[in-house]
């Protein structure tokens, strides 16, 4: 019976196989080529809107994320051109001032179901609304989105990722964009440093010292009086303190632990990165910090000399003009948050409530394969800046006195996490240096909250992370 099923079963699979070979249609070849060059785009249209970043230094119309007539935007323009000639295609770029104009154009195209734009490139929280109702084409199998250097870390991209896929890429390796939109870093006034006689944080930073017990130990040495003028040795947001500490446990908002999706609030490393943070803020260095904590005093105390640290965004020291470094006669230095005992040391994190310059493809876009390979070909790095040794070296140049601070802003963006800012994220986080009460009674007290914040947001998000990056 059993070598009957079985005779019975091969007739049927050799049936199987030649009904298919019989009907099999021919292949398809599609519009435009590709051989050992660049893929033939067939002369095909791309309509690409490309909004400038709410992080930008004035009102123009950005040239690609670059301020008009600067030689990053003639060069971008120069590569739209070369990419147009190699792959045989026309770009049509609209660059605009806002990216709420691209959310609102963007979104009455998916609602109409009709073609509007074929990229899109915005703010991530203008796109990634999208994400839940299919907006945008999963990139993994249209771009190597592994390619961290040239797209984006992991972390970086953690808002545009969704179940199984990611949804946005960001132009990475060009230089200045991505650079100037994270926090948190202090700001060093290294004048004082050298009056007071005491060693460069940044040597500290280098020998791996730069820890929680250290950063203490110092407060009350950077704290002195200056010709009778009171310096403090560091003012801070009291959110602002809390979100840096958090992460400088090596601790992210979205966490994976014992198997399972949850929030870094809940973890041990989390618990314990908040309970020093309030210790600190509130506490043991409260006398050595300034009373004013609103963010409006911060750039003009450091420039003034009332301070000698600041806790700032990265757009404080390499911003453009409206930044400190062009505001001060003063020599900076920049150092990250110091480090807690569950961190990598000499792995430093920043953090980031929207990414500017998130690119993505609307399901609606005539060509998503074109459209991927357009994308690809603009976002190779710019001659002369092919490596992360380069970029440093441009920023030494173009900012910092010395190039470790170039080497600090470059490792903390490569390590930057979503802080779920707009998700409310960051509430429990903020509390603990702003509030006496116990870390565990906050945390608590706001779990239904995170409950919520972990169903709909971290769990989609850090599943797509983990399907094409895997746990990095």
């Amino acid at each position: 019976m059993k070598k009957t099923l079985k005779i019975v079963s091969l007739l049927l699979a050799l049936i199987f196989i030649f009904c298919a070979c019989a009907a099999e249609e021919p292949e398809i070849i599609p519009e435009y080529s590709q051989g050992d060059g660049p893929a033939d785009l067939g002369g095909t249209k791309v309509s690409w809107a490309f909004s400038r970043s709410r992080y930008a230094s004035s009102d123009d119309d950005y040239v690609f994320g670059y301020i008009p007539n600067s030689v990053f935007a003639d060069t971008a323009m120069e590569r739209k051109k070369q990419v147009e000639k190699d792959l045989n295609c026309v770009i049509d770029a609209d660059f605009m001032a806002d990216s709420n104009i691209v959310r609102s154009n963007l979104n009455a195209s998916l609602m109409a179901g009709s073609h509007v734009f074929d990229i899109v490139t915005a703010d991530s929280s203008s796109l990634n609304v999208f994400l839940k109702s299919g907006g945008f084409t999963p990139l993994s199998s249209l771009l190597d989105v592994t390619d961290t250097e040239k797209f984006g870390s992991p972390g970086m991209l953690m808002t545009m990722c969704n179940i199984d896929d990611v949804y946005g890429v960001v132009p990475f390796a060009w230089p200045d964009l991505l650079y100037s939109y994270a926090g948190h870093i202090f700001i060093v006034n290294e004048d004082f440093i050298a009056k007071l006689g005491e060693t460069d944080p940044r040597d500290y930073v280098e020998n791996n010292q730069w820890t929680w017990d250290m950063f203490e130990e110092v407060l009350p040495r950077y704290t002195f009086d200056n010709m009778g003028r009171q310096v403090y040795a560091f003012q801070s947001h009291d959110a602002y303190f809390a979100t840096g500490m958090f992460l400088s446990n090596g601790v992210a908002m979205s966490a994976f632990e014992d198997g399972n999706i949850t929030c870094g609030i809940y973890t041990e490393a989390g618990k314990q990165a908040l309970e020093r943070a309030q210790e600190i803020y509130l506490r043991t260095g409260r006398d050595y910090r300034y009373p004013d904590t609103s963010t409006s005093q911060t750039r003009n105390l450091f420039i003034n000399g009332d301070v000698t640290m600041i806790v700032a965004f990265h757009s404080e020291v390499i911003g453009g003009t409206d930044s400190i470094p062009y505001n001060t006669d003063y020599i900076i230095g920049v150092i990250p948050f110091p480090q807690g005992p569950n961190a990598t040391p000499g792995k430093y994190f920043s953090s980031y409530e929207q990414i500017p310059y998130v690119t993505s493809i609307p399901i609606t876009a005539n060509d998503a394969e074109a459209c991927a390979k357009i994308i690809s070909e603009m976002y190779e790095p710019f001659e002369g800046y092919e490596t992360k040794d380069d970029i440093i070296d441009y920023m030494d140049d173009q900012v910092f006195f010395d190039r470790r601070d170039a080497a600090i802003i470059v490792n903390m963006i490569r390590n930057t996490e979503y802080i779920y800012f707009w998700e409310g994220g960051r509430s429990a986080i903020e509390q603990c240096t702003s509030s006496s009460n116990p870390v565990s009674s906050i945390v608590e007290g706001l779990e239904n909250n995170y409950d919520k914040l972990i169903a709909e947001y971290i769990t989609p998000q850090l599943q797509g992370r983990m399907a094409i990056y895997g746990l990095d």
